[in-house]
């Protein structure tokens, strides 16, 4: 009954994030039934060369020339570089679905975008906001009426509070905090194990506790 709706799922990018996002997907509910994991797409055709067991590289995302009932996901973890190959897609017409932990508990009231990656024991509250193309990794929690916007990073056991805000492109590295109220700014990145206390201008780096900017 699947043969003619079965979706097709082609991740964007082949290296460390891709393959482990190869194993969200298969994890997911409705791998087998509803999608299967065609293949991916990256610049370099043998950067799967030295790994087993893993779906073929398709082409690059300029070259590869969408077909019917083909979906996207980006793992890429730098988001100015997701940013820029999502738009190739999008300007190709193609589509993105969501792929979330079944073991992820996310809120119904919470409203969800599109090409959003969920990774496994996460916690998302009530009445919060995640943007298109948001990758939260595992283990992390986002308090009640938060706002993810589009294209942001949350690494493994990061924190946000109630009523805090991540504006598009935001990077929180691997066990960052985001106190209540507080809000970081469009292209900020925020260190590992940093405490946010305090707001963070556009397009500024803050490490420690409590965050500071730091010059790189």
């Amino acid at each position: 009954m699947f043969k003619n709706t079965m979706k097709k799922l082609i991740i964007i990018g082949a290296r460390g994030f891709g393959r482990e996002v190869y194993d969200l997907a298969k994890a997911c509910t409705g791998y087998g039934e509803a999608f299967v994991v065609k293949g991916f797409l990256d610049d370099n055709k043998h950067v799967l060369n030295s790994f087993n067991n893993y779906p073929p590289i398709l082409n690059s995302v300029d070259a590869y020339v969408i077909e019917k009932n083909d979906v996207f996901v980006c793992a890429l973890g730098d988001v100015r570089s997701k940013e820029f190959y999502i738009n190739i897609i999008k300007q190709k017409k193609g589509s993105f679905m969501n792929l979330i932990h079944p073991t992820a508990i996310v809120n119904d009231t919470t409203l969800v975008g599109e090409g959003v990656i969920i990774g496994k024991y996460t916690v998302v509250s009530c009445d919060g906001i995640l943007g298109d193309h948001v990758v939260i990794q595992s283990f992390c929690a986002l308090g009640h009426d938060f706002k993810v916007g589009n294209y942001s990073y949350l690494g493994a056991f990061s924190f946000i509070g109630g009523y805090s805000v991540l504006e598009e492109m935001v990077t929180l590295h691997v066990r960052a905090s985001v106190l209540p109220h507080k809000t970081v700014k469009k292209g900020a990145i925020v260190g590992i194990s940093s405490v946010v206390m305090n707001n963070v201008p556009e397009g500024f780096t803050v490490h420690g506790n409590p965050a500071k900017k730091i010059t790189l």
